[in-house]
């Protein structure tokens, strides 16, 4: 017998099985075996097969965890007695497993539970199973879901716990929730979990996945982690420049869309702005990263308010630009155009303190000799060249918010000085203050307006025809409608041609009819005074300082009033309008403010006048003389002061706890506003207040929570109206889930309508970034049994969705346009018409053509109500506003949230209540043209933008035709074929009579008779025979493609050309917001875009590929007063009377008229005797 060979343990352990194992009974089984060395032999096989059979092994996961956690299986489970229990102690304490038992045991474990889908305990045992287990950097092939799985776990946990920390420990939830988190947290080890989470950012340090870093940092508010990883970044050799400007961009938008704490945030910020700056001021980086980082950098610095940093920026980049060669292209002179367009875009976010500090750090001309060195401070003069000056009570000059805090400005003088750098440095400050932007869109506007004159003309009539012109409130919707429809144009045909029907305005109608001219001639400020001089009131003599103000009556001054409100409002809608025109009409405004106490009206609209011209300024001097008007306690004056305290204060915070050290006399004024809101019993002063202190909360945030907090528990129903505008404009914007939490839960518990309505609407305000989110969120509040919240709900879904034409939203709101409720059903109509802003006739399967014609139904039918038909109305001039090259709009072309639009809106929003606040609207619309724009601001006309889709698409809508009056012809009477026998029997009766009865008529004539008629009757029988005939024919020849009887081909119909696919733009053109996205450059050509990569969107700055050819077409920018103004004559010389040249010239006429008559007459005689 063989003897067999025994294997020794040791061996048999280490060798490996090639075959696989179909069950993992055995190896539980040695799970039990006392030995430590069969139990770690058990673990180490179950841990290679563990991916597979999983299902097995996780029957004995309290084992394992025993085991890992350095105790005996079954440990302090058994049945035995106290002896037991202190023998498994005491086995504990030794320790019977090693470290590396306990952790192949941790490890398998967290796999069971990872195959489980329980990745939070599989991350507890596999932080405890060591790197041999769980390698993060290097997995080991096959474990990459593994790791991965609980590399996301362990970031999520540790994101949680850093933000908790970070917000001071405040969750949201219950108390149960808060309960079973800790818990949770307890099991986990901070320190592992940090050191897993570092090795992760070392792993995207060698992988270059930095995004990935700095996105985690972001989550985590780990501001020390940012400035690592950016440290990493721009450190990097393997990374190029303009991929690091990339990165450093994408890092800013994500900083900026999804961090929702401002204060972190800002610090984000500031070190991406610090990165930035890095690669924008080396000498390594090429001239394009360069350039693109320029662009994040203002973008950055624009985010975090430092006006004086852009300022910089905008300088550098046009002494780069005069720096270079003058007689050719380079990338320089590229710089200087990129300097000017970074000053469109900062115009553009409508913020227009920032503005003014930018210029502010613009070189002015000296005429001492400059030095590239040196640098000057001065206070005030740079002010004064930029035209950023204010004038105080006196009527003095003074630099920018000095009454409020006064510093100095350092001038730094432009390299070299040359000519080049300080025609640059003029055209950025004409930009930026000069009020060139605002000159744009208004020639844009008044040349290229499609406004429908036959619009207003049937409005007129169906209000005439009802006799509706009578009712003062349809009257005054149908000429704010007007304004609307020509916002912009300067074109006011229809007022100054039907005066009459104007005149029937009266009284606080009157009022607001003057100040539509405000909104029709918006941004005309050099024609303003001219304009609106017949309506001013009088005020004292300019070339007299010492005379006397007019005194002012207590009664009547509807139309002066109005007046100022209108000249406020030509001011104040565009947010780049003339620095220097509008605090000159502050100025006057304000002379008004202070002598016209006695009279509430033109007190109203001084107030509303010098609000709109020193909008955002923070004046200190401003807002006193407006607080004592308020202190009048005067119910119409004192509703319009404290709404243009809010203009004014708009975005300041003041009152604030993070404000507070800024102003203190800013915030004692905010803190006696709300005092004196508790202390009056005037409703409108109230309301008045309340919208104050939302507008000086803009944009403010988490630092306007305690105010807004206060402002919500307030009894008063007014004031927490208030706090809900409050709230949509501190979070505008931002898409903030508290403040959307928040205003959700005030639309469906407050008890005041007013305040739920409020609330609903400002979730427009929050998500306008986002805008699809908001016909989800009220879909259900449409339905809502509170007819305020149902008309809230379609306003906020036409307020996000305007100028779209979508049609689910237009689906949603198609319900409540036969609402039960008249005010529900003029939302509806409003919400509609923001909806269909700027779109073509092919709009929602041309459903837009229908809305149209139900807009104008509405109108004139007598049955429905005032409110209905208020709505239609004002749709009709929404629908078309702005020469139909306008849209309603809450973002600028960089995504920033304009201050004007959105304050413009809520004060729009308030017409509920005060229907002069109408006209407000001409704040938040903002004209869609694209123009482009070459180094010498003329626009070349060939210049060209490639729109890849069909025309029709993105058309004007068509205008209306004019119905002819038809003339009623005469209708012949129709005669039976009874009739016409009985009178041929008559007839022949009659004829035959006459026969007889006369001598040597022919007895054959009645038979002709009779022949004739019967031969008329078969010849027209006959010819309805042929025409039957050839009509026949005519159709078969038709089909033939040619005439049976001829056999000559008939023209085919022309069929009709299919559409093109795409077509081209000229320079300039109306593109909508929508349109841009399906608009591309075409880079072949001439002028080409400075920024290529940006949307071709509003103002362009162009660089001239060929600039030593001859200029192509261009075009100047000019005013309407310069457009209309004739071409002057051409050179003559005139003589005045009298003159002795005259008169010798005079006799030598005469003498040569007097020789050739008498020449003529001796022709003639010669010519008659011949």
């Amino acid at each position: 017998m063989a003897t067999v060979a025994i294997m020794p343990l040791a061996a048999a352990m280490t060798t490996t099985n090639p075959t696989p194992i179909a069950t993992a009974s055995g190896l539980l089984a040695l799970l039990s075996e006392p030995d430590p060395t069969l139990v770690k032999h058990a673990l180490t096989k179950l841990l290679g097969v563990v991916d597979t059979l999983w299902h097995e092994v996780a029957e004995v996961l309290p084992d394992l965890e025993a085991i890992a956690e350095g105790g005996t299986v079954g440990g302090g489970g058994g049945g035995g007695g106290e002896d037991d229990d202190d023998d498994d102690v005491a086995m504990a304490a030794a320790g019977p497993y090693d470290e590396s038992t306990r952790r192949t045991a941790a490890a398998l474990a967290s796999r069971v539970f990872f195959h489980l889908e329980e990745p939070r305990q599989a991350l507890r045992l596999a932080l405890d199973s060591g790197d041999d287990h769980f390698d993060v950097l290097s997995p080991a092939a096959g474990d990459e879901a593994y790791v991965e799985r609980l590399v996301n776990a362990a970031i999520g946990e540790y994101v949680a716990r850093k933000r908790k920390e970070f917000d001071g420990g405040e969750t949201v939830g219950g108390d149960e929730e808060e309960n079973n988190e800790e818990e949770e947290e307890e099991e986990l080890d901070m320190a592992k979990l940090q050191e897993v989470v570092h090795l992760m950012f070392r792993r995207c340090y060698r992988d270059g996945s930095y995004g990935h870093a700095l996105g985690v940092a972001f989550e985590a508010r780990e501001c020390d982690k940012v400035e690592e990883i950016l440290a990493e970044l721009s450190s990097s050799s393997d990374n190029d420049a303009n991929a690091v400007v990339d990165t450093l961009g994408r890092a800013l938008r994500s900083a900026h869309d999804l961090i929702p704490s401002k204060a972190f945030r800002g610090r984000a910020m500031t070190s991406i702005a610090g990165a930035l700056e890095e690669v924008f001021s080396g000498d390594s980086a090429s001239s394009s990263a360069r350039r693109n980082a320029a662009c994040a950098l203002v973008l950055c610095r624009q985010l975090l308010g430092d006006a004086d940093a852009v300022g910089d920026i905008v300088v550098r980049l046009i002494d780069d630009g005069a720096a270079c060669d003058p007689g050719g292209p380079s990338a320089d002179e590229d710089s200087a155009l990129l300097g000017l367009q970074l000053c469109f875009d900062v115009v553009d976010s409508g913020d227009r303190h920032f503005v003014a500090g930018v210029a502010s750090r613009l070189p002015g001309r000296t005429s001492s000799p400059p030095s590239s060195t040196s640098s000057a401070v001065v206070e005030g003069s740079a002010a004064e060249a930029t035209g950023a000056v204010e004038v105080d009570a006196g009527g003095n000059a003074s630099p920018p918010g000095a009454a409020a805090n006064e510093r100095s400005v350092e001038v730094v003088e432009p390299r070299g000085g040359s000519a080049l750098a300080h025609e640059h440095f003029d055209n950025a400050r004409k930009v930026l203050t000069g009020g060139f932007t605002s000159e744009l869109s208004l020639s844009f506007l008044y040349k290229n307006s499609n406004s429908d004159g036959l619009v207003m003309a049937n409005l007129k009539r169906a209000l005439e025809e009802r006799s509706m012109s009578r009712n003062s409130v349809l009257h005054n919707c149908a000429v704010t409608a007007h304004g609307y429809l020509n916002w912009g144009t300067t074109n006011d045909d229809f007022l100054r041609d039907n005066l009459d029907w104007m005149k029937k305005a009266g009284n606080w109608a009157k009022f607001s009819a003057t100040a539509s001219m405000g909104v029709i001639h918006a941004g005309h400020t050099t024609e303003a005074m001219t304009l609106l001089e017949p309506y001013l009131p009088p005020s004292a003599p300019t070339d007299d300082p010492n005379a006397a103000h007019p005194t002012v009556s207590s009664t009547g001054g509807y139309a002066e009033g109005g007046s100022l409100y209108a000249l406020g409002l030509i001011h104040g809608s565009h947010a780049g309008s003339s620095s220097a025109k509008r605090l000159e009409a502050s100025a006057f405004l304000r002379q008004h403010l202070r002598n016209s106490h006695a009279n509430e009206v033109i007190s109203h609209g001084a107030a509303l006048g010098v609000g709109l011209t020193s909008f955002g300024s923070a004046d200190l001097d401003v807002v006193n003389e407006l607080k004592e008007l308020l202190y009048t306690d005067s119910a119409v004056a004192g509703e319009a002061a404290s709404m243009a305290m809010g203009m004014v204060l708009v975005g300041s915070g003041a009152g604030n706890a993070a404000s507070s050290g800024q102003n203190e006399e800013l915030a004692e004024i905010v803190a006696e506003l709300r005092n004196y809101s508790r202390e009056t019993h005037h409703e409108k002063i109230i309301r008045g207040i309340a919208m104050c202190l939302a507008l000086v909360n803009f944009g403010q945030e988490e630092n306007a929570d305690a105010s807004i907090e206060e402002m919500r528990s307030d009894r008063d129903p007014i004031i927490r109206y208030g706090a809900m505008y409050g709230l949509a404009l501190a979070y505008c914007g931002t898409g903030s889930n508290k403040a959307i939490r928040i205003l959700l839960h005030t639309a469906v518990s407050d008890v005041s309508d007013d305040v739920r309505m409020a609330s609903v609407i400002g979730l427009a305000l929050v998500l306008h970034k986002t805008p699809e989110r908001v016909p989800e969120l009220v879909r259900l509040l449409l339905e809502s049994f509170n007819p305020h919240v149902r008309y809230a709900s379609c306003m906020a879904v036409g307020i996000a969705m305007a100028g779209t034409g979508d049609a689910k939203s237009v689906a949603l709101l198609e319900p409540m346009l036969t609402d039960m409720a008249d005010h529900v059903r003029q939302g509806a109509l409003l919400g509609t018409a923001m909806i269909y802003m700027q779109q073509s006739d092919t709009c929602n399967h041309r459903k837009i053509k229908t809305f149209r014609e139900k807009l104008a139904s509405l109108i004139a039918d007598k049955h429905q109500t005032t409110l209905t038909k208020m709505g239609a109305i004002l749709s009709t001039g929404l629908l078309d506003v702005g020469g139909r090259n306008c849209a309603l709009s809450l973002g600028s072309r960089n995504g920033f949230t304009k201050m004007t639009s959105a304050a413009g809106l809520v004060l729009w929003l308030q017409h509920w209540h005060w229907y002069p606040l109408m006209h407000m609207l001409s704040l938040a619309v903002t004209p869609t043209c694209t123009i482009g724009l070459n180094k010498d601001f003329k626009y070349p006309k060939k210049f060209e933008i490639l729109c890849l889709s069909k025309p029709s698409a993105y058309a004007y809508p068509k205008k209306l035709e004019e119905k002819k009056e038809e003339k009623k012809k005469r209708v012949e009477t129709v005669a039976l074929s009874t009739t016409a026998k009985s009178q041929a029997r008559l007839a022949r009766k009659r004829a035959k009579e006459e026969a007889e009865s006369e001598e040597g008529v022919d007895e054959g004539a009645v038979m002709d008779v009779d022949k004739n008629e019967e031969e008329s009757k078969i010849g027209e029988e006959g010819k309805e025979e042929e025409k039957d005939k050839s009509e026949n024919m005519d159709v078969e020849g038709d089909n033939n493609g040619g005439d049976a009887k001829t056999g000559a081909t008939k023209p085919n119909r022309k069929k009709r050309e299919p559409e093109p696919t795409s077509f081209r733009i000229s320079n300039p053109a109306r593109i909508t917001t929508a349109q841009a996205n399906v608009c591309a450059f075409d880079l072949d050509q001439r002028y080409r875009p400075i920024r290529p990569e940006a949307k071709p969107y509003g103002v362009i700055m162009l660089t001239d590929s060929t600039p030593d050819e001859d200029e192509e077409d261009l075009g100047a920018v000019k005013t309407p007063a310069q457009e209309d103004e004739a071409d002057p004559p051409e050179p003559f010389e005139w003589t005045p009377p009298g003159h002795p040249d005259l008169l010798e010239s005079g006799s030598s006429a005469s003498k040569a008229a007097g020789t050739g008559e008498s020449n003529a007459d001796a022709a003639e005689a010669e010519t008659t005797s011949e």
